[in-house]
């Protein structure tokens, strides 16, 4: 008797799983394919390949029924920034088979997140107007940021190097707008749509960012780098210095973000990125 109640506990367990994992796709399959029939401007095929085929399971579905889970697919979502890396990188290194070079899976992921983004865009755009241009594109940025850190992880095996790279782009994703992100997905998607919204982005907001030392939001021409990390910008000199108590924990380094570094390059001693305040 015992036997058979564990064995309709599991049995249960199993079906409650299998409805939750039905569930995390929904939040993310039907955009990324775009097969929903009441969708608002149902994005073009601009140059675009085939919709890739998703498997029913595997490394890049679990993947992505995770991010659903953390809340990656959700507008509402809020992500501080030292959270939304944290979150990022730890998500990653979970998921081996998905992080490791020349790999289907991470190319899988990085593909459905792409077109993800791509069909929001449009659509959101779409319904949205004018307003769309001026919002924060938080939940945008931090798939973004997903992308790239995937991308990195495919290209280079120094996991610092990683590390310094995809947190100096979170810092211009998370603290720009709608200009940066379109960008970000227009250079990696041939499709006319986006090239549009990018276009019409460059003449509705201006490039900003955020210095690290006021936390105020400037416009990026505005801003200089830090030359000692080349990753945090400021808006003058004594913010700078006032901030130098804070920022120099993580300060150094700054041939990490070097375009000229070698794929097998490896860094020399310890440069671990502490989050800067």
């Amino acid at each position: 008797m015992p036997s058979r109640k564990k064995a309709q506990g599991r049995q249960n367990r199993a079906r409650k799983e299998a409805i939750r994992t039905a569930e995390l796709r929904t939040l993310w399959e039907p955009m990324a394919l775009c097969s929903r029939s009441n969708h608002v401007a149902v994005p073009c095929e601009h140059m675009l390949t085939a919709p890739p085929k998703i498997p029913q399971e595997g490394p890049a579905v679990s993947f992505m029924n995770r991010m659903a889970g953390e809340g990656f697919f959700n507008r509402a979502t809020s992500f501080p920034h030292e959270q939304m890396m944290s979150t990022c990188f730890s998500l990653s290194h979970r998921f081996p088979g998905v992080r490791e070079k020349d790999n289907e899976h991470r190319a899988l992921v990085i593909a459905l997140l792409l077109r993800f983004l791509r069909n929001v865009f449009v659509r959101d755009s779409a319904i949205e107007g004018e307003l769309w241009f001026h919002q924060r594109p938080q939940i945008e940025a931090v798939l973004c940021i997903m992308i790239y850190l995937l991308e990195l992880h495919g290209t280079f095996s120094d996991n610092e190097l990683v590390v310094r790279r995809a947190a100096k782009t979170s810092i211009e994703l998370m603290y720009g707008n709608r200009r940066d992100v379109a960008k970000f997905v227009a250079k990696r998607l041939p499709c006319t749509c986006l090239k549009e919204l990018h276009r019409a982005a460059r003449t509705k907001v201006v490039k900003v960012g955020k210095c690290y030392g006021c936390h105020k939001q400037f416009p990026r021409s505005e801003l200089f780098v830090c030359t000692g990390c080349m990753m945090v910008e400021y808006c003058s000199r004594g913010c700078q210095r006032a901030h130098w108590s804070q920022h120099k924990e993580c300060c150094g380094n700054p041939e990490l973000m070097s375009r000229d570094l070698p794929k097998d390059y490896i860094s020399k001693g310890d440069c671990t990125v502490v989050a800067c305040n």
